[in-house]
């Protein structure tokens, strides 16, 4: 009976030191470490936690024995899912409601936490809790334990309501200050985002050739090689590519011999037809065909020549790696290169379909050169695709058009960049919240 005597007076020893401790911290650091570590002289447990209201529901804010809490840990998942799911209607010290919990927190509790658990709300008598202790152990809670555990959260409340910012009732023209204060607020956060801006749209850009010539295959064939290197300024009449020409050499000699035999023919009918009828009739026929044979050795002809394709002006020969060309068969019209005047220039833009509404001729443009991104040159729209196509990223694009109006000597085609696109004025809230906003209505369909 005495040794019984003597472990209450160490706990109530305790008790009052664990109270004088809640009442005397400075701060909510200090209150969250001594309800969660230094309670263990009171009662006995194997951890706690303490859960505090946040913005997406309860949340842990302090774990005994640990410095720092890793809400992304099982048992910090386990503790809040499973405080979650409890009826906390009802005041002073509970048990874990084992029924009220998911499988999936039934499956984890023997893994993270001890079988006998013990929620205790930290509010003073008839108010709401500010915060609630979690407390973990094998053994179950005697109803010493619970009065004790509802005593010290009973202290822990009103340290926890103390520390907590709170409103000076008396000061009602104080309050009604800091009203009028954050209605000014409001309405200069109103005038801000309906400040008009100009809306822009930020795409991938190049400097291509305007109006460039098309230098195609004039035939059915194979490309022999290329005759000059990609990027090479060309003179009128040069060489740029030679076809094979083994099937126009072949087709321009059969073509010359059925010339030949279609003469032949020709000239027997007419020595013929001075004593046969016969060979005067068909004297027309032979002369249709021969002419026909001419026809179509002058053909054979013209693609006999035409398989070096050469420059009908001078200019820049654009296209990519000359060994992709050679030995590579080609159709009738099939584009090989492009022959460009250097000095005449546009800006391709490939303008993301979200932006559609920037789509208009004559919206001005900035060029970001990769190579000169602190030097914008200015630009305008001029042409706008009818429809989106899919680009090489499989992103639907619209084609845009635009001409630069100034001139740097650093530019050429083939060079990279990002075009940057104004559209009219809209509200900076419009700005703001244009992407959100579609994607929104995107996905609920509305």
């Amino acid at each position: 009976m005495a040794d019984q005597e003597h472990v209450d007076s160490q706990r109530l020893s305790a008790l009052f030191e664990i109270e004088h401790r809640l009442r005397g911290a400075e701060s909510l650091i200090t209150l969250r470490f001594v309800v969660t570590n230094e309670v263990r002289g009171v009662v006995d447990y194997g951890h706690a936690a303490l859960l505090e209201p946040g913005v997406s529901g309860w949340r842990i804010t302090a774990l005994s024995d640990v410095p720092a809490v890793d809400r992304n840990s099982l048992f910090a998942q386990f503790v809040e899912r499973a405080f979650a799911a409890q009826d906390r209607a009802e005041a002073g010290p509970r048990a874990l409601d084992a029924d009220a919990l998911g499988e999936w927190e039934r499956g984890v509790w023997s893994e993270v936490s001890p079988s006998s658990v013990l929620l205790a709300p930290l509010a003073g008598p008839g108010r709401e809790p500010v915060a609630w202790l979690w407390l973990a152990r094998e053994p179950d809670w005697s109803e010493t334990d619970r009065f004790m555990c509802a005593h010290i959260a009973e202290v822990a409340g009103h340290a926890f309501a103390a520390l907590a910012p709170r409103r000076d009732r008396a000061g009602w023209l104080a309050g009604l200050r800091r009203r009028r204060v954050a209605i000014g607020l409001l309405v200069l956060l109103a005038l801000v985002l309906a400040l008009p801006v100009h809306l822009s749209a930020l795409a991938p850009a190049e400097i291509v050739a305007r109006d460039p010539a098309i230098i195609a295959a004039p035939m059915d064939g194979v490309v022999e090689r290329v005759l000059v290197e990609p990027n090479a300024r060309v003179k009128a009449g040069q060489a740029l590519v030679r076809m094979q020409d083994i099937e126009a050499r072949n087709r321009y000699a059969v073509a010359s011999e059925a010339l030949k035999v279609a003469q032949a023919q020709y000239d027997t009918a007419q020595q013929q037809a001075f004593d046969d009828a016969d060979s005067r009739a068909e004297l027309a026929q032979r002369a249709a065909e021969v002419d026909l044979r001419r026809v179509q050795k002058a053909y054979a002809k013209q693609q006999l020549d035409r398989v070096v394709l050469s420059a009908d002006h001078a200019g820049l020969a654009i296209f990519n790696d000359p060994s992709d060309w050679a030995g590579r068969p080609v159709q009738t019209g099939e584009r090989i290169m492009q022959l460009a005047d250097p000095d005449s220039r546009e800006v391709r833009v490939e303008l993301p379909v979200e932006d559609a509404l920037l789509l208009a001729a004559g919206a001005p443009v900035k060029l970001f050169l990769d190579s000169h991104p602190l030097a914008p040159v200015r630009g305008e729209v001029t042409r706008v695709a009818y429809k989106p196509v899919a680009n090489a990223r499989d992103q639907m694009v619209y084609r845009v058009t635009a001409r630069l109006s100034e001139q740097r000597d650093y530019l050429r085609i083939g060079l990279r960049g990002t075009a940057k696109i104004s559209g009219g004025r809209v509200p900076l809230a419009y700005y703001l919240l244009r992407r959100p906003l579609t994607a929104l209505r995107q996905m609920i369909g509305y």
